[in-house]
């Protein structure tokens, strides 16, 4: 059996947490919250990396780092025990953002090495996971995801060894 894995708000608690975290460390930097969240509303959602930010606001490329440093406290621990588990062969991430900041965030999550492929789209996770699917045809798939938008156009009849969990705030034991 393989597993694919979203990252933002599955393995990682990016809109509770890690956002709060950010955006406290740009106010320390003297960028207010509303300034932040004006200028984070113009940014495409798969085009958005920190470093554009701390560009557009003239802040020190070092807060990158500060910020990025604390990532492994984002983590969800529960479900990284379930992949050690599982083993890395069998488990893949799918996400969807600007390629250089979802893989900077993985790296400093410390997960990257719990999986046999990391994948990053800024569209449409279906090629993606179509792909693992095909590749592994006699085995079944399980696609995690907190967001059911990234179900919708998946071929199930192409690929029946596709099944999907929508993960949500009641996480693993739902």
């Amino acid at each position: 059996m393989k597993y694919i894995f979203d990252f933002d708000d599955v393995l990682f608690d990016n809109t509770k947490q890690f956002k709060e975290h950010m955006y406290m460390h740009l106010e320390k930097a003297g960028v207010s919250r509303k300034k932040t969240e004006e200028y984070y509303k113009t940014i495409p959602k798969n085009q958005f990396w920190l470093k554009t930010i701390l560009a557009h606001f003239s802040l020190k490329e070092d807060l990158y780092e500060t910020i990025l440093r604390e990532s492994k406290n984002f983590v969800n621990e529960e479900l990284v025990n379930i992949i050690k588990k599982l083993g890395k062969n069998n488990c893949y991430i799918v996400t969807h953002g600007y390629e250089e900041w979802q893989r900077d965030k993985i790296q400093r999550a410390g997960i990257a090495p719990l999986f046999s492929e990391i994948m990053t789209t800024q569209g449409s996770k279906k090629e993606a996971v179509e792909a693992i699917c095909a590749k592994h045809k006699d085995e079944q798939v399980v696609f995690i995801d907190d967001k059911a938008k990234h179900f919708e156009d998946l071929d199930f009849q192409k690929y029946p060894n596709l099944k999907t969990i929508l993960y949500d705030e009641q996480g693993v034991d739902k």
